[in-house]
């Protein structure tokens, strides 16, 4: 999981220094006025209210507020008070974030870090979104030929929702169309129960959003929004990275077989093999071995494999949006389907949303956005 504070790089990957905007322009937002307010709303553990922090930031007690959304939900969140609140705040207490008052929180999360008894000001607390919760409980269950839809929501329903602050809502567990032959879980964690069946699955995501409830979902690639470089944001930095393609796949499964898979020698466990001829063509012939679940049989391993396949024929583009201001629009921007980004020299990328830093300070409210 991305962590605020560090230096909001992309994991993993160096950018290659491509920075693509408006040379010496400094960047103002199109109506700068006065920072447009905010509220942070505190919750016990039996969502009983107990208390709430409501104000323009210059008039307040809390200097700053950072908070960031991915692909799972509710990610990680801090924020800074130069007074003690009035109330008590305890670790696990909910904190709902509001920016322009929004009646309908953009992000909810737990306390998990507070601020050592003694600490002089400011003081400082951190948390996480309620998807950090599927790493405290186990599942322990074997399920027969079902859905994968019918075995995540046993999970969530009987084994997550009653032992974390998680919400089980069936409407957004949403149906894969693939039926397991069988599957045993033995103390695995419910995270990771979840993301084997969202991988056999394949194209599907799961996590806890703004309303503590958790959803399993079909990847969206819907472009919901548009970002041009001088009006929505000074500058974007572009990566291509060529050496991650990989274009043709040897498919490797769990139970060893025999002879009978066309060049497969006796004994050995690889079915064959899936390839995309146009990237080939592209970047020459560049091979990698990958493992399918053992519950898939031959049929849907290849299909698991094809979709591999489709995200690592060509070279991965990330692409991160700096000081995006979000005063113009005051609307939330989340972790779900693609953006088209539009650079000052009119070259276009359509990337999906990966992950939002949102960032409440003097300056306004302002985003920072990863894609790829």
């Amino acid at each position: 999981m991305a962590r605020l504070r560090e230096k909001r790089r992309l994991r993993g990957l160096r950018f290659l220094g491509i920075t693509l905007g408006i040379p010496d322009v400094p960047y103002i937002p199109s109506e700068p006025g006065e920072l447009r307010g905010f509220q942070l709303i505190f919750y016990d553990l039996s969502d009983v209210k107990i208390g709430q922090i409501s104000s323009e930031i210059k008039q307040g007690i809390v200097s700053n507020v950072d908070f960031e959304l991915m692909g799972l939900g509710c990610a990680a969140f801090s924020f800074t008070c130069d007074d003690e609140p009035s109330f008590t705040i305890s670790y696990r207490t909910r904190v709902d974030i509001h920016p322009y008052f929004d009646t309908t929180p953009w992000f909810t999360g737990f306390i998990q870090t507070l601020p050592q008894p003694g600490k002089k000001r400011p003081y400082e607390y951190s948390g996480f979104g309620f998807f950090e919760q599927l790493d405290w409980v186990t599942v322990t269950e074997t399920y027969g030929a079902q859905d994968i839809q019918d075995i995540v929501k046993d999970i969530v329903q009987n084994t997550v929702a009653p032992n974390t602050q998680i919400i089980y809502n069936a409407a957004k567990v949403e149906n894969t169309g693939y039926t397991m032959d069988s599957i045993d879980f033995y103390l695995v964690s419910a995270k990771e129960a979840l993301q084997s069946l969202a991988d056999m699955a394949t194209g599907f995501e799961f996590g806890v959003d703004d309303s503590r409830e958790f959803y399993f979902r079909a990847v969206d690639s819907d472009v919901y929004h548009s970002f041009w470089t001088g009006k929505h944001f000074q500058d974007v930095d572009i990566e291509q990275n060529p050496h991650t393609v990989r274009n043709r796949l040897y498919i490797k499964v769990g139970l060893i077989q025999g002879a009978g898979f066309g060049y497969i020698t006796e004994g050995s466990n690889c079915i064959g093999y899936e390839e995309d001829e146009d990237s080939i063509a592209a970047y020459g012939l560049r091979e990698a071995v990958i493992t399918a679940p053992d519950v898939l049989n031959v049929d849907d391993a290849r299909e698991w494999a094809k979709q591999i396949l489709s995200k690592t024929k060509d070279p991965e583009i990330k692409a991160k949006i700096k000081n995006a201001v979000l005063d113009e629009t005051r609307a939330k921007i989340e972790a779900k389907g693609k953006a088209r980004i539009t650079t000052y020299e009119g070259t276009e990328y359509t990337l999906y949303i990966k992950r939002i830093g949102y960032s409440i300070s003097a300056n306004g409210i302002t985003g920072e956005i990863e894609l790829e």
